[in-house]
């Protein structure tokens, strides 16, 4: 007659115990891809209105794009920020957040750097970024237009990008690496930078930055799966690959120059 009373032996347990790891350590970096696909998923939904508020902004003014005196370079105080301007098309500031977002500390308000005057009714956390060749009025970047930015005056609105992922509250077409990789959006989770000569992981922030590990830069700081979510002067959003976010000068398919280089 069987011995309804006997347990399992240690053999077993360690077996079981083995199985459950196994299964662990398969299942647990599918979950988190997963968790990332629906978080990026969002982020390019917000995009999506971003970009659809863009679009009607642009049709209720003459084809003009906001333009951006942000009071931490020189503007007037009482100048609205981009955010502010759009967001009377979307009626909701959660847009401009990102789920994927690292860290707040780097989604400053929207209208300037922190812990510099800004404006005190804008206390929004913006984790998007603005393109800084469409900000201020006048201002010349690398022979860009000066003066608004027009859509009339783009021969390529739809490869024209104007919002998109970023580290700080304005994209910097400048700040490049040596593959012409435009690091502010394509490692748009850097963490707080201690100073201009910082290095992280494949990664080294300066002017110019330089990027030592490709591969391992972008699956530390990439916001969405290696890339992120850049908003077009046409409207549409789209995720790039970070090693794909870069200008037609350096062999990539985007543009940052109102009207185009």
């Amino acid at each position: 007659m069987l011995d309804r009373k006997r347990g399992f032996t240690l053999i077993e347990l360690l077996v079981v115990i083995a199985i459950i790891a196994i299964l662990a350590a398969i299942l647990f970096p599918v979950f988190s891809r997963a968790r990332e696909q629906a978080r990026k998923a969002a982020c390019l939904s917000n995009t999506k209105q971003i970009g659809q508020a863009l679009a009607m902004y642009i049709q209720d003014w003459d084809e003009t794009l906001p333009i951006w005196f942000y009071p931490c370079r020189g503007g007037p105080r009482g100048a609205l920020s981009w955010t502010e301007q759009l967001y009377p098309y979307v009626k909701n500031w959660q847009v401009f957040q990102c789920p994927s977002a690292g860290s707040d500390l780097w989604g400053w308000n929207a209208s300037c750097y922190p812990g510099t005057a800004g404006r005190p009714q804008n206390n929004v956390v913006c984790h998007y970024g603005y393109n800084q060749l469409f900000m201020d009025d006048g201002q010349v970047w690398l022979q860009c237009a000066t003066g608004a930015a027009k859509l009339s005056k783009m021969s390529a609105p739809s490869e024209t990008v104007v919002i998109a992922d970023s580290w700080v509250s304005f994209l910097a077409p400048w700040a490049v690496d040596q593959y012409g990789i435009e690091t502010r959006v394509a490692y748009a989770n850097i963490p707080d930078l201690p100073g201009w000569g910082w290095q992280g992981k494949g990664f080294q922030c300066g002017c110019p930055a330089t990027t030592i590990d490709l591969n391992l830069a972008l699956e530390t700081y990439a916001r969405h799966t290696l890339g992120a979510n850049l908003v077009f002067a046409d409207g549409h959003a789209k995720w790039y690959k970070g090693d794909q976010i870069k200008t037609r000068r350096f062999g990539g398919q985007l543009r940052f120059c109102p009207p185009d280089l």
